[in-house]
């Protein structure tokens, strides 16, 4: 009785996760494109250690919260590898992703061809510990009485780069699993739905050190909403820079860091809607960026160079 009852909660509470499953939102890709797709690993921003926490829904309880850390490098010299971990809560169920990325570069002398590809595992659990501490729950605690996890899962992602000047657009198929997901504890099982993601991104020099980058980002799954997002990034002297963009029709983000001594790169991004009550809807993400590369001698040398001739 007691594992028929833990299956059917179990098959309910998998069902409603599965039509709401995506790959988790970030906004660091704004100082890390590495989060925004595997193709560049070791492309952009290499040797750089990224940890950043994001909590959405601030206004609800339970609402979604991610952390975030990922590494790359260049790897000989049309290759790259990354690795990155991500752990992610929605109310009682979490979820932890494991991946490590290869990427190859194909390049002529004006384009470029970036080709990444991610590998991993990904486990789903249940914390009925908190689904049991909510007062209106009926059902006798003791027929569940602890968490439930899916066995590891086999996915993967993989991205395309292409390149020319200033411009770079790209695709990513994201989510891309093999066979469906099992729990440990009950005889239920899902399948979650490959996830897309399209970006095009255009740099601009400006006058007086400032760049401007514009950027559109669409991404689209099976059984829920596509989102569209339009923004744009403005630099100054890879010290400064503030983002701004619209995502769908109501949701306004904007951003802001900055590169600490070149060894440290901070960057908050928040989120509000125009049609939401700014105390229910409110997306806050602080990402932290470390240059290991900056602590060589020679990085030392070089900056301190830089620093005495700007005096």
């Amino acid at each position: 009785m007691k594992r028929l009852i833990t299956t059917m909660v179990i098959s309910l509470l998998a069902i409603s996760a599965m039509y709401a499953q995506q790959w988790p939102l970030n906004e660091n890709y704004y100082v890390n494109k590495y989060s925004l797709s595997s193709a560049y690993a070791g492309n952009s921003e290499n040797k750089n250690v990224f940890l950043s926490y994001r909590r959405d829904w601030t206004g609800v309880a339970n609402a979604p919260s991610t952390i975030r850390l990922s590494y790359h490098d260049g790897f000989k010299s049309n290759a790259g590898i990354g690795g990155k971990l991500i752990m992610d809560r929605i109310g009682i169920f979490k979820n932890f992703y494991g991946m490590a990325t290869y990427s190859y570069k194909l390049e002529s002398t004006k384009q470029k061809i970036l080709f990444g590809l991610s590998l991993g595992l990904n486990q789903t659990s249940i914390d009925f510990t908190d689904y049991y501490a909510d007062p209106n729950f009926d059902l006798d605690p003791a027929l569940i009485n602890s968490d439930v996890n899916s066995k590891a899962k086999f996915i993967s992602d993989l991205s395309v780069i292409y390149i020319q000047g200033n411009l770079h657009t790209g695709i990513m198929l994201s989510n891309i699993s093999f066979g469906d997901y099992n729990f440990e504890d009950a005889e239920t099982e899902y399948n979650p739905f490959i996830n897309f993601q399209y970006h095009a991104l255009y740099t601009v020099p400006l006058k007086e050190r400032w760049v401007l980058t514009p950027s559109v980002i669409f991404r689209g799954g099976k059984h829920f909403r596509n989102k569209f997002e339009i923004g744009s990034q403005i630099e100054y002297n890879d010290k400064f820079w503030g983002n701004l963009a619209l995502r769908g029709k109501d949701i306004i983000c904007v951003g802001f860091g900055l590169n600490a001594g070149e060894q440290i790169i901070v960057n908050y991004s928040y989120n509000f809607s125009t049609n939401i009550a700014v105390n229910t809807f409110q997306n806050h993400e602080l990402t932290v960026g470390l240059n290991l590369a900056a602590f060589s001698k020679e990085s030392r040398e070089s900056f301190n160079e830089k620093t005495a001739l700007n005096f």
